[in-house]
């Protein structure tokens, strides 16, 4: 791999270290793709002028319990389903790929499959989603 290509926030850990990609890749940008559709923000964005970034916004709601402050307004859903997909995209997005779910997995949550249980999570790794517009 000569260069990198993809969009900026998308992109899984593997494709910066050159390290043999999987479908895990693809589970990244997915759970990347499933929080910007709850928080209604761009991944590559940083959270108002706090200089946050996108996933250290949405981790230090999710651990702090206001998770609320993450959902988009216009959204209506309840909130036990909601934190459901929380906790999986930010399991897709965990800086390991073995961490990461299968898409079965994550296909089985969003059907609601109470046989999968969504792991204690550890922090994703937020330099990923520095606003790469400041250089």
């Amino acid at each position: 791999m000569n260069s990198i290509r993809g969009t900026s926030g998308y992109i899984a850990p593997e494709f910066l270290t050159h390290v043999h990609l999987s479908t895990k890749a693809d589970v990244f940008s997915f759970g990347v793709l499933v929080l910007e559709t709850i928080a209604g923000r761009k991944p590559a964005s940083y959270i108002d002028d706090s200089k946050e970034s996108f996933t250290q916004y949405i981790w230090r709601n999710w651990v702090e319990g206001t998770y609320s402050n993450i959902i988009d307004t216009r959204l209506s859903v309840d909130s036990r389903s909601i934190a459901r997909f929380i906790h999986m995209g930010l399991w897709c997005i965990q800086r390991e790929a073995t961490d990461r779910p299968t898409m079965e997995e994550v296909v089985g949550i969003f059907l609601g499959s109470s046989s999968i249980y969504l792991p204690i999570l550890t922090r994703p790794n937020s330099i990923l989603f520095k606003n790469y517009s400041d250089g």
